[in-house]
């Protein structure tokens, strides 16, 4: 069984971390599911595949607090596969995301910590297997302190210790040192503006692979909260600076914005033009509102140590009825590679949600995503779609049987990536709400 000490040191540190002190206060939430996994490529190969049934099981649970002196949000999964004649060894999965804030003085220090566990590819240009997997962990953690200076002029200044771990590629592997000041001014009860100051110290363990660097920010924002409406903006300058002497330098924009059309529903629109990283975008995705995760996925995070310049455009649209739920969210990204143009990519995809209540006891779900990438610099597209469907029926208080399927399908213009995937999932669970 693969089992890493990263897996079970991220996930005991940050349970035994949530329960300490104020477990008796928490929420949480928590549901087990047991069954049989029928996969119609489990070694995902393009021809030839490998028919097989095998046991699986999982753990997801969510824990919440909110009191004046902590807020917490926290939730992840635990998964165990069964392979049958050694095709692969039986393997343990996990995700963990959350953060927590501890208030140590009213209005004046707190300390912030966040963590994210996730599941991500060992070479992001192979089609994901069990034998193309590996957990990568983001860790931070640091001192916050405010100053009030008048009624409408405040301060911050925060201080942050990064470390990032990745079970297989060891370049990825660094500690981080990052600290930023921040001076906002409160234009009226709906809009404020402020000045921010960031810099980020990077070191890797691996000085042969990767390049130390510190990084610069300056930019100013402006907020303006309505009843149904809400926009944020940024613009300034970012500089990356190698311990070698080499240096570049890029304006920052990042603008989002959230609609509320209707009491049931959102329109939301987010772009950019930023440095960042896989680490940076690790602690950036953690989520505020913590919910039960179904399933275990592997992200298609590029995990190396090079920063790169990103451009983005996200829209999403949200309904949330009574008895019907769904949305629909359109991307494109372009990303350029600092120190290596390998990966080097234009993405455009969009993905596709729905949830209905049939009745008390029965809900079906579904999805779709579709995705095309393409790799500038090594002449290849890829084209990936994933299509599902689950019916959860609940014929018992907390106990539900589940049946779901899923499509999955890659054509690449790289000879022996394209390759296709069917999964059908039976299982019953236990939730404890």
């Amino acid at each position: 069984m693969r089992v890493t000490r990263l897996r079970v040191s991220a996930i005991a540190a940050s349970v035994l971390a949530t329960f300490s002190g104020h477990a008796f206060a928490a929420r949480v939430d928590y549901t087990v599911d047991l069954g049989m996994e029928h996969n119609s490529n489990v070694t995902m190969v393009p021809a030839d595949p490998i028919e097989q049934r095998y046991l699986r099981t999982g753990v997801g649970f969510s824990i919440t607090e909110n009191i004046s002196a902590l807020q917490l949000s926290l939730d992840g999964r635990a998964e165990y596969r069964d392979y049958e004649d050694d095709v692969f060894a039986d393997t343990v999965d996990g995700t963990l995301s959350g953060r927590m804030n501890w208030v140590a003085i009213p209005q004046r220090l707190f300390f912030v910590v966040e963590d994210n566990l996730t599941v991500q590819p060992v070479d992001s240009l192979v089609p994901d297997g069990p034998g193309n997997r590996q957990q990568v962990n983001v860790f931070s953690a640091g001192p916050t302190v405010l100053f009030n200076w008048t009624s409408s002029l405040h301060g911050q200044a925060e201080l942050r210790y990064v470390h990032s771990d990745a079970e297989v590629t060891d370049e990825f592997n660094s500690q981080r040192l990052a600290a930023a000041v921040r001076t906002i001014k409160e234009l009226s009860p709906t809009s404020r503006v402020s000045l921010n100051l960031q810099a980020q110290r990077v070191d890797f363990d691996d000085d042969i692979v990767a390049r130390d660097y510190n990084r610069y920010d300056i930019y100013g924002r402006y907020v303006r909260t309505l009843a149904n409406f809400e926009l944020g903006a940024d613009l300034g300058y970012s500089r990356i600076d190698y311990r070698q002497g080499e240096s570049r330098s890029e304006p920052l924009l990042r603008a989002d914005a959230e609609w509320n059309l209707s009491p049931h529903s959102q329109l939301i629109a987010a772009v950019s033009s930023q440095f960042s990283d896989t680490a940076t975008d690790a602690l950036t995705g953690i989520q505020s509102e913590a919910t039960v995760p179904e399933n275990v996925l592997t992200g298609d995070a590029v995990v190396n140590a090079s920063p790169y310049e990103v451009r983005s455009i996200d829209l999403g649209y949200r309904y949330t009825g009574t008895r019907l739920t769904f949305s629909v969210t359109p991307y494109a990204q372009k990303r350029d590679y600092v120190d290596s143009d390998t990966f080097d990519q234009k993405t455009r995809g969009a993905r596709f949600d729905l949830q209905w209540l049939i009745r008390r006891s029965l809900t079906l779900g579904s999805y779709a995503t579709w995705e095309r990438l393409d790799y500038t610099q090594l002449n290849r597209e890829d084209e990936t779609s994933r299509v599902g469907a689950s019916l959860e029926y609940q014929w018992a208080p907390r106990w539900s049987a589940r049946l779901h399927a899923e499509r999955y399908k890659r054509d690449s213009t790289d000879v022996g990536q394209s390759v296709s995937q069917n999964l059908i999932y039976l299982s019953i669970a236990y939730s404890n709400r």
